[in-house]
C-alpha cells in the first residue's frame, strides 16, 4: 500500500507528470509502494490529457492519490511547475518530479536522495537505468568549450559510495527543493519538451546551488515513451540554441552559431536521413528550429534571451 496521505504538511510530495498516459502513470504510482519512507503525499499532475485522468487514477487509488489537472499542455517545464507550487502550498519541503515512464525500484530512494539534499543543494537524482539494468545516465556533462552534452557513466563515477557534483540532473527523476526552485523562480517553460532540466540545473549554479546526484539511489525509465521522434529531433534542435542564447556569453553564442552552421546542422540533417527521415523534412525541421529562435529574438529581449524562471513563486 502507498502511504496513507496526511492532512497536516509533509517533508515530501512525489509529483508524476502525466499527458495522455494512464497506463505508464499507473504503473508508476504502482511501483511507489516499494519505498519505505518518508512519508510523502503522492500528486498526479495532469498536462491537458483528452480525458480527466488524473481524476480517474486519484479515485481508483482510493484517496492515497491527489489529481492536479491542467486545462493545457503547459510541457515539462510548466507541469513541474505546477507541482512545485502545489507542494509549496502545502508546506513541503522537497519534491520528487517524475515523468510517468519511469518505475521506483530502489525502496530507499526517497530517503537517500531527501539525506543529500542540504542546504546549499538545489537538486538531488538517482542512477537513471535502462529496464535491462545498464544504467543509462549517472549524471549530466556540458562541455563549454565544444558545447556537447552528455551523460555520465557508471564506469566514471569516482565515488560510488557517496553523492558527487554534477552539471545537471536527468529531468525523469529530481528530487527539488522547493524553497531553491522558489528562488529559481523554477523551471522556464518556453522550452516545453528537452532542455530545460538543463537550463534550470545551470541557472542553479550560477546561484551557487550544487546539482548533486546519489549512485547508491537508483530508478527505471523506460526512455522513449513519451514523445515522438519527429518531436524530439526539432525541439531537441530548437531548444539547443535557445539554451546558448540564454546561458552563453556573446563569444560563446558566436562560436556555437558558426558550428550551428558548419556542421551541426548538416550532421543533424544527415543523421536524420540515416534514420529514415526524408531529406527535405528534415532540412525544413533545421530551418523551422531556426526561425523560431530568430522570431523570439525579434522582440524586446534580443538574440541573448535573458535566463530566467517563470516566475513559480509569484504566482
Amino acid at each position: 500500500m502507498l502511504t496513507e496521505i496526511l492532512t497536516d504538511p509533509t517533508e515530501l510530495v512525489i509529483a508524476i507528470l502525466n499527458w495522455n498516459g494512464y497506463a505508464l502513470t499507473r504503473a508508476c504510482i504502482e511501483s511507489l509502494a516499494r519505498l519505505s519512507g518518508p512519508a510523502h503525499r503522492v500528486l498526479i499532475v495532469d498536462n491537458g490529457s483528452a480525458e480527466p485522468e488524473a481524476e480517474r487514477l486519484a479515485g481508483e487509488f482510493g484517496g492515497q492519490v491527489e489529481a492536479l489537472s491542467l486545462s493545457e499542455n503547459l510541457g515539462v517545464g510548466g507541469g513541474y511547475n505546477a507541482g512545485i507550487r502545489w507542494a509549496r502550498d502545502r508546506g513541503a519541503k522537497y519534491i520528487l518530479l517524475l515523468n510517468n515512464d519511469t518505475l521506483v525500484d530502489d525502496p530507499l530512494l526517497a530517503r537517500r536522495l531527501i539525506d543529500a539534499c542540504g542546504p546549499d543543494v538545489f537538486a538531488v537524482g538517482p542512477l537513471v537505468k535502462e529496464p535491462s539494468g545498464r544504467v543509462w545516465t549517472a549524471g549530466g556533462l556540458l562541455n563549454w568549450r565544444t558545447f556537447q552534452t552528455g551523460h555520465l557513466q557508471a564506469h566514471e563515477i569516482t565515488s560510488p559510495a557517496s553523492p558527487y557534483p554534477v552539471v545537471w540532473i536527468d529531468g525523469s527523476c529530481m528530487l527539488v527543493s522547493v524553497a531553491a526552485a522558489c528562488e529559481l523562480q523554477g523551471f522556464d517553460e518556453i522550452f516545453f519538451l528537452y532542455w530545460e532540466e538543463i537550463d534550470v540545473c545551470v541557472r542553479a549554479g550560477r546561484r551557487g546551488l550544487r546539482c548533486l546526484v546519489d549512485p547508491r539511489a537508483s530508478i527505471v525509465h523506460l526512455v522513449g515513451q513519451t514523445a515522438r521522434p519527429s518531436q524530439i529531433d526539432h525541439l531537441m534542435l530548437r531548444n539547443a540554441i535557445l539554451f546558448m542564447r540564454r546561458n552563453g556569453t556573446r563569444r560563446q553564442n558566436a562560436v556555437f552559431m558558426l558550428q550551428l552552421l558548419c556542421w551541426r546542422m548538416p550532421l543533424f540533417v544527415a543523421r536524420r536521413i540515416k534514420h529514415g527521415g526524408g531529406a527535405w523534412e528534415s532540412v525544413r525541421m533545421v530551418l523551422r528550429s531556426l526561425a523560431w529562435n530568430l522570431r523570439d529574438a525579434a522582440g524586446e529581449r534580443g538574440w541573448r534571451r535573458s535566463a530566467g524562471g517563470s516566475l513559480l513563486c509569484d504566482r
